[in-house]
């Protein structure tokens, strides 16, 4: 004897392919339909037309049973105008997501990620991934890495284990060793991924994806449709793709993990060569920027949300959650070893200068923002200031993108006068004859350090700015 719930779905399907045998069901008569459920021995306690489903709907027959609840859309797939349109318009999406090499975000709102998806929709990639990480920045924050560290992650099943060591890495990031801290969680993908799908060490890890991911979408599937009967071709990806955010969030991480993240290093043609196969066999050491950090600690995250939708757990849930104790220590502790580091840099950036040299640039850090920020205060208290008390009236230009040097224009009345502030006294000399043909007098941060070399055959004023006093003004303004 047939099981009831296997019975009564055989008389669904049997009554679905006699409805799409008809020539439209837009306007058909449901007592016709009634009837033909009726000679199939369904009982039937109601029958209307609605539109079903989570997110964007799915107009259908809806059929009620004592025993079930079953769904038979009006349209063949692919022949709703509605479905075609949104087909279109989320296949667009996920090209933008694929250009800055990531996938639909969770835990983003919709008025975060309209303005992203409309800066980088008519640029480039490598323009898009500047727009990422500058509309990003502001999403993905110390404290909300912190929360996915502290209260997402130790909910999951198999990285739970693994919170220590991304907690550390978080801390060691944060603490100036970013390179390492990078480092320390490319490898966690792939030994997750396996032992979420239950699979052995030796299992290809590409086939290991599609099972974790299939899962995760089978199970959203079925309460995209409120877990009532539905034809099998409507629970598929290929038409939830562009009716359930779920199922699309899922979809385009599986995407990110096939085609960047886990891509045949001979195929791959990403910018953040945020690559696993790169890593491990050192074929480059662009990995390294900093924004890498972010987006492994997030996809990690999300990784976890897939793990529970995997296991039909919901341990990592959807909705991210308000900071807790955990997550506010977390983060605490982070901001004090910003703090740190920022005075062990400021004291790193004076013993070099002293030796009239540069820090040494890092993987993840070029210097050149820290530079800039240096520069621009000593340029207002060693140049702006000075000018101005001598009567001037001083406009000054942002440093120079390596941040080598930034300009004071002074005006009085029709009187000009232009300084080049250095940030440092050995500066290559064809940067001081480039300065000289632009300024009227060069001035430099800290003592002088061979200066008759640095700046031979230079006709303007150069020295220190400490002890340069500008001129005044020939004649007072008006």
């Amino acid at each position: 004897m047939a099981h009831p719930k296997i019975e009564i779905e055989g008389k669904f399907e049997a009554l679905w392919k006699w409805l799409s045998g008809q020539p439209s069901l837009k306007d058909i008569d449901l007592s016709v339909v009634q009837a033909r459920a009726e000679v199939m021995s369904l009982t039937v306690h109601s029958l209307e037309i609605q539109k079903v489903g989570s997110f964007w709907l799915t107009p259908a027959i809806v059929l009620s049973t004592e025993e079930n609840t079953a769904c038979f859309p009006l349209y063949k797939i692919g022949e709703d105008p509605d479905w075609v349109v949104n087909l279109g318009h989320m296949n667009r999406v996920a090209a933008l997501w694929e250009k800055m090499e990531w996938f639909s975000p969770l835990w983003v709102a919709q008025d975060k990620i309209g303005p992203l998806l409309k800066d980088v929709m008519n640029c480039d990639r490598e323009s898009a991934l500047r727009q990422f990480e500058y509309h990003m920045s502001t999403i993905y924050t110390v404290g909300f890495q912190a929360v996915c560290i502290a209260q997402l992650l130790p909910k999951s099943r198999i990285l739970a284990e693994f919170v220590p060591l991304i907690r550390e890495a978080y801390l060691g990031f944060y603490s100036g060793s970013r390179a390492s801290s990078i480092a320390a969680l490319i490898p966690i993908f792939e030994g997750a991924i396996k032992r979420i799908a239950g699979a052995g060490n030796d299992a290809q890890i590409l086939h290991e994806i599609d099972k974790v991911v299939d899962r995760a979408i089978d199970l959203a599937a079925k309460l995209h449709f409120d877990e009532q009967w539905v034809p099998s071709d409507y629970r598929e990806l290929s038409y939830l793709f562009s009716q359930d955010e779920r199922v699309f969030i899922f979809e385009t991480f599986r995407r990110w993990l096939k085609s960047s993240f886990f891509q045949d290093t001979r195929k791959y043609d990403g910018l953040t060569w945020l690559n696993r196969h790169l890593f491990a066999h050192g074929m480059s050491s662009k990995w390294q920027d900093s924004a890498n950090f972010m987006r492994l600690v997030v996809a990690i995250s999300t990784l976890g949300v897939i793990e529970s939708w995997h296991d039909n757990s919901n341990q990592v849930s959807l909705f991210f959650p308000v900071a807790d104790k955990d997550g506010e220590l977390l983060w605490q502790q982070a901001l004090l070893r910003l703090r740190l580091q920022e005075i062990l840099v400021l004291h790193e950036v004076n013993i070099f200068h002293q030796q009239g040299r540069l820090v040494p640039e890092l993987p993840t850090d070029d210097g050149v923002m820290l530079r800039a920020a240096v520069l621009a205060e000593d340029c207002i208290k060693d140049v702006v200031r000075p000018l101005r008390d001598a009567g001037w009236s001083v406009d000054m230009d942002e440093p120079d993108e390596l941040a080598m040097y930034a300009l004071a224009r002074a005006k009085s009345g029709e009187e000009t006068f232009t300084v080049a502030f250095l940030f440092s006294c050995d500066s290559d000399n064809e940067l001081y004859k480039e300065l000289a043909s632009k300024a009227d007098a060069i001035v430099y941060r800290g003592p002088p350090y061979k200066q008759g070399s640095f700046a031979q055959g230079i006709n303007v004023h150069v020295g220190p700015a400490a002890g340069w006093l500008p001129p005044r003004p020939q004649r007072s303004p008006g």
